[in-house]
């Protein structure tokens, strides 16, 4: 620390302390003065200069610091759009008379006193102030992760930093602050990197001592495993909750009443297996009386088989189960990892769904694993395991060379289990899609919240149907009973998957915005409340360019997506999403689902979308919808006939019914 620079050093740790208390917050590490714009500057005229010439710090500042600069200020103001934590930055702070080394020496102190998590940009292994960083958390324990949430565990830091050690050093001429500090801290990581054991590609391995194994890295249920030697049971591995790792029990019944007391369900499972073969033999799920579980060990040890006494994890708990493997995450509610090989199971970047789901949950799942890994895991409302965490893995295996992408689509279960409504809007916040700040009471699990204050305190009340059902379900201006609504609407709990507490928009305009099969974007509304427009009762007015521009650039925001489907509504200031669905529509002009028909029933939207979903279920073979009146290609009744996917036009003024 130079000379200068203690009295504003205590002066910054008192305005942290008087911000921040004991609650901590998002640190964003990126480059500033270093990074891939310095390493490219460098290269091409920053090698030629005299470090201390006012030339070189010119042509720096233009060049790389203030470029970079920018970029973080403006991710560090995207996440707190995003999320309810604070998030602290680094560029927007300068003290004159300060050197790198200050800065570096005062955001480590930052980081120990005050990051729950360090979020690092794109390129940071070419920063010596970010590399110095992640190695300080690394060593303290505090999590890391790039800045769309999928984690770094020091495993793949370390190889990181070494790829940005290798392009420095093969420069021209390096430049030896950063060469130094990179190789400094790749140096103090290697040394601290645990080895990681998996389960072998080649061969069997035993399903208890994967289990040991797998515990080094992650939270598993807990267990004890048993061997035969000599007709009797003898204890192989044990990870049990408050007692260290592989520690000897005196006799079953112990393992059992200790199982017992510290599992969250107060149940057990024992399952059997050789150790030649893969697959499981006789599984017995649900024990919950001691005598039971010494006597199944008991007989299943006589037979010759080596057996595990596992706490009982219930799938139906509101959780998820899934695998993490390289740059994807899938998962699904109601089923072990296995999911993932059904239809309907959630996929998504690893960084969305680890967002999707501590949001949903309330807490970060515990899946900081290698990215050459494939890892089996569950997420679970109460903690359960050795470690009593809320994250659960139960295999790891190594997978190289993988560049797998997902597509994310919906409805799938996941999104059945919060409502339709809820997953498309939580995708477009997570994307960076403005969306009203929405809390969500759902059946199954504890309310949770996402989404922007629109600067109004007025709340909306929406229902969230398990499948998007148009216009069927109540949404109220102000708040009304939810229980009412459930009650009258949903009496036998089927239909409605989450109640909604959503901020109020002030709308001047407002509407919905489809892609049609052409891939037009086609942007439909009228100046206030859009209700009417949507159930087909008022007619689609010319909207300003400004507005309809607007709502483009919302599709815009939407394009690692493909094509998506908006309820939107627009407050003089930005247009908000209240509705997102995926995929573009089978419409053209005129015609909202594409078929031939023997005979068009001819259908006046005026008698609304109740009538309408009635003819369509009377509907005889062969036959189509010929819409009568006007109506917008965006409005629930267009939604409510393609979701029938019956074939429907629009009926000119002049065609009579065929």
């Amino acid at each position: 620390m130079t000379a200068q620079s203690p009295q504003p050093l205590s002066g910054i740790r008192q305005a942290w302390r008087s911000a921040f208390g004991s609650r901590k917050v998002v640190y964003l590490s990126g480059p500033i003065t270093s990074g891939l714009r310095f390493i490219d500057w460098w290269s091409k005229i920053g090698y030629q200069l005299e470090a201390d010439a006012s030339a070189y710090r010119a042509e720096l500042v233009e060049q790389v610091i203030i470029p970079n600069e920018n970029q973080l200020k403006a991710t560090a103001e995207l996440l707190r759009a995003r999320g309810s934590e604070p998030v602290v930055e680094p560029a927007s702070l300068f003290i004159n008379g300060w050197t790198q080394e200050d800065y570096l020496e005062l955001w480590q102190q930052f980081i120990s006193a005050h990051a729950s998590r360090i979020l690092l940009m794109d390129g940071w292994e070419y920063s010596a102030g970010s590399a110095s960083e992640f190695c300080r958390a690394h060593l303290e324990g505090i999590p890391t992760a790039r800045v769309d949430g999928s984690p770094i565990v020091a495993r793949d830091g370390v190889a990181a930093i070494s790829r940005a050690l290798a392009r420095v050093d093969a420069l021209a001429v390096p430049p030896l602050a950063l060469q130094n500090t990179l190789r400094a801290a790749y140096s103090q990581l290697e040394t601290t990197v645990a080895t990681v054991v998996y389960v072998p590609g080649g061969g069997i391995p035993r399903k208890d001592a994967s289990l040991d194994r797998l515990a080094e890295l992650i939270n598993v249920a807990q267990f004890v495993s048993y061997e035969p030697h000599r007709g009797k049971p003898k204890q192989a591995y044990s990870r049990v909750l408050g007692e260290s790792p592989n520690r000897i029990f005196s006799n079953v019944t112990e393992v059992a009443e200790t199982l017992l007391a510290r599992s969250a369900d107060g149940s057990v499972n024992v399952r059997s297996f050789t150790p030649e073969s893969p697959l499981s033999r006789e599984f017995i799920y649900g024990l919950t009386r001691v005598n039971d579980i010494v006597d199944a060990i008991a007989r299943l040890t006589r037979e010759g088989l080596h057996t595990i006494v596992n706490e009982t994890v219930d799938i139906h708990d509101g959780g998820v189960s899934g695998v993490v493997l390289g740059k994807i995450i899938e998962f699904a509610p109601d089923d072990t990892p296995r999911a993932v090989e059904k239809a309907g199971t959630a996929s998504l970047p690893l960084g969305w769904g680890f967002r999707l789901l501590a949001t949903v949950y309330g807490f970060e799942p515990d899946l900081a694993v290698p990215e050459n890994t494939r890892l089996e895991f569950s997420l679970h409302p109460r903690p359960r395991g050795w470690r009593r965490m809320h994250t659960l893995g139960w295999e790891i295996a190594e997978h190289k060379g993988l560049d797998l992408f997902p597509v994310a689509q919906w409805p799938n279960r996941f999104s059945h289990m919060l409502g339709d409504k809820v997953f498309g809007l939580l995708v477009a916040h997570l994307i960076g899609l403005p969306v009203p700040r929405t809390t969500v009471v759902n059946r199954r699990v504890a309310p949770f919240t996402f989404g922007q204050a629109t600067g109004s305190s007025e709340v909306w009340c929406r229902t969230a149907p398990i499948e998007q059902t148009p216009g069927k379900f109540t949404t109220t201006r102000g708040w009304s009973d939810p229980f009412r609504i459930m009650q009258e609407e949903d009496p036998d709990h089927k239909l409605i998957a989450s109640i909604l507490g959503q901020a109020s928009v002030e709308p001047l305009y407002s509407g919905a915005s489809i892609v049609l099969q052409s891939g037009e974007i086609v942007t439909e509304g009228l100046r206030g409340v859009g209700d009417r427009f949507m159930l087909g009762t008022a007619k689609a007015e010319i909207l300003p360019s400004s507005i309809i521009a607007d709502v483009e650039r919302l599709h815009a925001g939407a394009a690692e997506l493909g094509p998506v489907r908006f309820e939107w509504v627009h407050d003089g200031k930005r247009a908000w999403v209240v509705q997102m669905h995926h995929g573009a529509t089978k419409s053209a002009a005129g015609v909202l689902v594409p078929g031939k028909a023997e005979h068009w029933i001819v259908f006046d939207v005026s008698q609304g979308l109740e009538k309408l979903r009635d003819v369509i279920d009377s509907l005889e073979p062969h036959h189509g919808v010929e819409l009568q009146g006007e109506v917008g290609l965006t409005s629930h009744i267009a939604d409510v006939i393609r979701r029938a996917n019956v074939p429907a036009r629009m009926k000119p003024q002049d065609r009579d019914a065929a």
